[in-house]
């Protein structure tokens, strides 16, 4: 496909050009990630190469990049606001590689699929002779079905069954019953369903499972993207026919209509994300909660596990690297969430992405066990660590309001904590989540306070003395002298001879359980020193 096409079909909210590059007419012939230049040089020609973590501000990386795409006369597409700045395009234009903007907003996996489409949809639309494309797939079905005498039914990469024929007199099993009565394959079903020879496999592939009838299955594919499979159930006491060329030519009229329900997929999410970003920013309140927004469900936080921020201070590009990992796991939290059964909704506010799962209709697999996954998969696929906290099963905007603030609670005391990755529950971190709130209150709001703390403060600040560290040691292990002399390392006469110092100097009354309890909340609202 041109290039010029391709950026056309794309629009400008996706891709807008940066530089045409030294070719009259550069064309694509597919898309690769250039995650690295060795397996690049080796493998791709006149592809757009998508350009992963590459930093413009980096000198070093961005003619890196330039060369392996000039190398294998490829274009390279980068993520960037335009107008660029001209220092930036005369680096670029030298070497004579087309050069695409991504839109920063837009994520890689999006990009990628977005050019599969239309590259897809443009090489079937430009064949002679090519297959119809009006009707739908129950009717392609009913068609296929008619023609090779089995009884067929397809799938999407989620195991959703999308279409099945409904001839009389096909034959039939438990596992097609099951599928087509629960539009999913059955669960006992999965494994063959994915099976590595029949994604794999570019042409029809026999399955027989015990207790079931033979099968012959097809990978229903767009360019290098797969969209689903298509499976014929035949009758147990008959050979199975010499069908593969008819089943391969309904799997390429297949991926027309399932490109058309991807994109209507991709659309419908992108309605979701946005309404659930206008949720949680707030902007919803007054006009209510938007229809896309599919309640009751759980709301997740998830946090990135940062050992320590000297990394970003000295390399620029580790604050975008670690932006784009959010970006991934924002779309593999909605990849995993639909493919386990859920219509789940994502959006990344600052370093944090919040994921809402609706509970209704879901699928076999809880919330919990997906977290999991999730946390697993984006340990191994993007190499960080997470932490997910998850609220109870709201059902209403204020409730859902009140839950991001609860998991955002949650996720500052456990990174304050140095908590383990992992998935974690605000139910059990309500009593952590109450003394945040009452501390929060006593901190802003003087009339809570009697004053007593800051006036510790000001006296240690004044005459190098630790009256602060000594009585929050005393109250945090309830008055045990030799637990608090411990942990502050000084003899057990030192405390105690501390505590009455402070009695005389400040009035503190360690004997009354009100005060008591107000001084615990006092010194622990103190700023840090």
């Amino acid at each position: 496909m041109l290039l010029e096409q391709l950026v056309e079909a794309l629009q400008d909210d996706v891709v807008s050009v940066l530089s045409e590059g030294s070719a009259a007419e550069p064309r694509v012939a597919g898309v690769e990630l250039l995650d690295s230049h060795e397996v690049v040089r080796a493998t791709a020609t006149g592809h757009l190469l998508l350009g992963v973590g590459v930093d413009l501000a980096d000198a070093a990386a961005l003619d890196a990049a330039l060369r392996t795409a000039a190398d294998t006369s490829c274009a390279l597409a980068v993520k960037c606001e335009v107008p660029v700045p001209d220092d930036l395009l005369a680096r670029i234009r030298p070497s004579g590689v087309p050069v695409l903007a991504v839109n920063p907003r837009m994520p890689w996996t999006r990009v990628q699929r977005l050019v599969t489409t239309v590259m897809a949809a443009g090489a079937a639309d430009s064949e002679p002779g090519g297959p119809p494309t009006g009707g739908d797939l129950f009717s392609l079905a009913n068609a296929v079905a008619g023609i090779v005498g089995g009884a067929v039914a397809i799938m999407d990469t989620q195991q959703v069954v999308v279409a099945y024929s409904n001839l009389p007199d096909q034959p039939i099993d438990e596992t097609r019953r099951s599928g087509i009565l629960g539009r999913r394959v059955p669960e006992d079903a999965i494994a063959d369903h994915l099976d590595r020879k029949v994604w794999t496999s570019d042409t029809v592939v026999g399955h027989k499972r015990p207790g079931s009838l033979p099968r012959l299955a097809v990978v229903i594919r767009a360019g290098e993207d797969v969209l689903g499979s298509l499976w014929v159930v035949f009758p147990d006491d008959a050979p199975l026919p010499e069908c593969g060329a008819t089943l391969q030519e309904a799997a390429r009229v297949a991926a027309l209509h399932m490109l058309a329900l991807r994109r209507q997929a991709d659309a419908e999410q992108e309605s979701r994300d946005r309404a659930l970003r206008s949720v949680l920013e707030g902007r919803a309140e007054q006009s209510g909660l938007p229809d896309s927004v599919r309640l009751p469900g759980v709301l997740v936080g998830m946090s990135e596990v940062v050992q320590s921020t000297a990394d970003e201070d000295s390399d620029p590009g580790a604050a975008a690297r670690r932006r784009a990992a959010l970006l991934r796991l924002v779309d593999l939290a909605v990849l995993d969430g639909r493919s386990l059964g859920y219509e789940p909704a994502a959006a990344l506010l600052g370093d944090r992405v919040y994921v809402l799962l609706p509970t209704a209709g879901s699928g076999p697999v809880s919330t919990g066990v997906l977290l999991d996954h999730l946390l697993d998969r984006a340990r191994h696929s993007l190499h960080r660590s997470f932490v997910a906290v998850s609220s109870p099963s709201v059902g209403a905007l204020s409730p859902l309001l009140r839950a991001r603030r609860d998991l955002d609670a949650a996720l500052d005391h456990l990174r304050e904590q140095g908590a383990d990755p992992g998935a974690y529950r605000t139910e059990d971190l309500r009593p952590e989540l109450v003394l945040r709130r009452l501390v929060g209150s006593v901190r802003a709001d003087a009339e809570l306070r009697t004053g007593i703390g800051e006036r510790l403060r000001a006296y240690d600040c004044e005459h190098n003395t630790e009256y602060v560290a000594t009585l929050a040691a005393y109250l945090r292990h309830f008055g045990d002298v030799a637990a608090a002399s411990s942990e502050l390392h000084i003899h057990q006469n030192t405390l105690r001879l501390r505590l009455r110092r402070a009695e005389q100097l400040f009035g503190v009354a360690l004997a009354d359980p009100t005060r008591r309890l107000l001084l615990t909340l006092e010194l622990a609202a103190l700023p840090q020193p």
